[in-house]
């Protein structure tokens, strides 16, 4: 359910936006609420239940597609990614002289009953130009350009947290699908009342999947699954000789806080630097005043510049007192960011010990269920007792699958995900 104001852009889509604000000020707000409570509930009754909506079958890259794409949480990284660069953009517009229109009409009550002429109306349209601060402006050019940058890392970790939770998701769920069969492979001897809770769980899960991919790919048209052989899968061969050094976007995440607690302080530096500004005015680039006269005014003896340079002692140390705090602050983030890297360091290290501690006892419990397949076995009781033990080795076998899926997830967090 889009709004005027979500399908117009640029300025064009301003100004009509601000016409339609005016006009809906004549507008009752009674009335007004009440038909966007109408599209509300319109829109509710039209929802359906996750068991109403068809099922779509997507590919891995697709679905990675839609996230980049429909994700609401990449749509506010966006959306500040562009703020960023309009913040960036401004230093420079700034620089671009303001025009601006001024028209009045007067008359007294007495003549309003007589004749118009255009010299009752009067005009201006007036130039200005400003440059405060020059010595400021490679700086905020340089912050600007460091925000813009961290906010496209802060992108691309959230695109990999996505693909972190959709990959342990679709692993989640092929475990449960996995286990269920499992347990639907033994007779079910549960009371009836068992049985029925145990299925209404099973609807629930289902629910909770639906919602958590059509949440992830931000599309809520259908119940969306990944087509199980386009998913690729964290192979530790791959992964774990790369544990000895950081990620590329890691590093830079530490680099980008530093760099930020660094600029915080220059900010305060630029204090003790003159301050130089420049203003360009006209009086009127163009003026008609009740036939008085009209015409441009942008010769030397209309148009004035103004330059001034200022500067400020520090006799009171504010200035000072708020560079030793920035100071201070710079160099706990150093501390903070050095125990961040050992902490990250100590994580990847018991990651790595999991993983192989995982593998090798994945390893054992396969080929203890191999041997206890190819054991003969000479009673109905020996058999009764080998599927009994076989049943629960394969589902301590998925329980355990299904805890390690965390490290993969973690593993796809930290160096992203092959195969994207």
């Amino acid at each position: 359910m889009k709004t005027f104001w979500q399908t117009k852009h640029g300025p064009a889509g301003v100004m009509l936006t601000a016409a339609a604000v005016c006009a809906l000020c004549g507008c009752s707000v009674e009335k007004r609420l009440a038909e966007m409570t109408a599209d509300v509930q319109m829109s509710f009754s039209q929802a359906k239940e996750w068991e109403q909506l068809p099922i779509r079958t997507i590919s891995w890259q697709q679905a990675l597609y839609m996230i980049y794409n429909n994700n609401i949480e990449i749509q506010k990284l966006n959306s500040t990614i562009a703020r960023c660069e309009r913040e960036g953009m401004s230093i420079y517009t700034d620089m671009i002289p303001g025009v601006s229109y001024y028209g009045y009409f007067t008359k007294t009550l007495s003549e309003l009953t007589g004749t118009y002429r255009t010299d009752d109306l009067s005009s201006n349209v007036n130039v200005t130009f400003s440059l405060p601060t020059i010595t400021n402006i490679p700086y905020r050019v340089y912050a600007s350009r460091a925000n813009t940058f961290a906010a496209i890392k802060s992108r691309e970790l959230r695109e990999r947290e996505l693909t972190s939770r959709l990959y342990s998701e679709v692993r989640r769920r092929d475990v449960e699908l996995r286990r269920r069969a499992l347990e639907d492979s033994r007779p079910n001897t549960q009371p009836e009342g068992s049985r029925m809770l145990s299925e209404n769980t099973r609807h629930l899960n289902d629910s909770q999947h639906w919602k958590t991919i059509a949440d992830l790919l931000g599309d809520y048209t259908a119940r969306w699954q990944i087509l199980p052989e386009s998913m690729p899968r964290v192979n530790w061969n791959t992964y774990l000789p790369r544990f000895d050094k950081l990620d590329e976007l890691s590093a830079c995440r530490f680099a980008i806080r530093l760099e930020q607690a660094h600029l915080a302080q220059y900010g305060i530096a630029l204090q003790y630097l003159p301050t130089i500004n420049a203003h360009l005015y006209s009086p009127s680039l163009f003026s008609s005043t009740g036939g008085t006269y009209q015409g441009t005014f942008l010769g030397g003896d209309d148009t004035r510049l103004n330059l001034n340079l200022g500067y400020t002692l520090d006799t009171q140390l504010d200035t000072w007192n708020m560079y030793q705090d920035r100071k201070e602050n710079y160099e706990n983030v150093q501390r903070e960011v050095q125990a961040s890297i050992m902490e990250h360091k100590h994580k990847l290290s018991q990651l790595r010990r999991s993983v192989q501690d995982y593998q090798s006892w994945r390893s054992y419990m396969e080929k203890r269920i191999q041997y206890q397949l190819e054991t003969p076995i000479t009673s109905a009781e020996g058999l009764l007792n080998r599927d009994s033990l076989i049943y629960d080795m394969r589902m301590e076998l998925l329980n355990q699958e299904n805890s390690a899926i965390e490290s993969e997830a973690a593993v796809i967090i930290e160096y992203g995900m092959s195969g994207r």
